[in-house]
């Protein structure tokens, strides 16, 4: 999106305006941006939100509704000025979301000790390597 001299919006290729919202996709990300320019986020296609927004992009006249929806409810959450009960009803309502759809975020609820051991010898066997590979380049920590 950009705007022209004149104040007018011209989308991009590949922008999905719906209402006064404009979707934009880059490399690995997904941007979203009202008309105005005075609100923006960019969250990443790697992500299960990210997942979920090339989905919806990828057919807007179908999903229109939860991408105004979405668009509307990140515009509003990001631009009020939060107090300490605004914050707690925002991550109630997030951790409820999650629990809702586990599965899409790979949420297990419970991992046995076996596994627990697997993960903590994977990330053990990572820190390590990028111990290494620092050494390597850098020739120090």
């Amino acid at each position: 999106m950009r705007t022209t001299r004149k104040g007018k919006v011209k989308l991009q290729r590949g922008d999905v305006q719906v209402g006064s919202f404009i979707f934009h996709a880059e490399k690995d990300h997904y941007k979203l941006t009202d008309i105005n320019g005075v609100f923006s986020v960019r969250v990443s296609g790697y992500t299960t939100i990210g997942v979920m927004m090339r989905a919806a992009l990828d057919a807007p006249k179908e999903n229109e509704t939860f991408l105004h929806n979405y668009a509307a409810v990140m515009y509003n959450a990001l631009s009020a000025v939060p107090d300490m009960e605004f914050l707690a009803a925002v991550n109630d309502a997030a951790v409820s979301a999650v629990e809702r759809h586990k599965d899409m975020y790979g949420v297990v609820d419970e991992i046995g000790e076996e596994r627990d051991a697997e993960i903590l010898q994977e990330e053990k066997e990572l820190e390590e390597a990028t111990h290494e590979a620092r050494m390597e380049i850098l020739g120090h920590d």
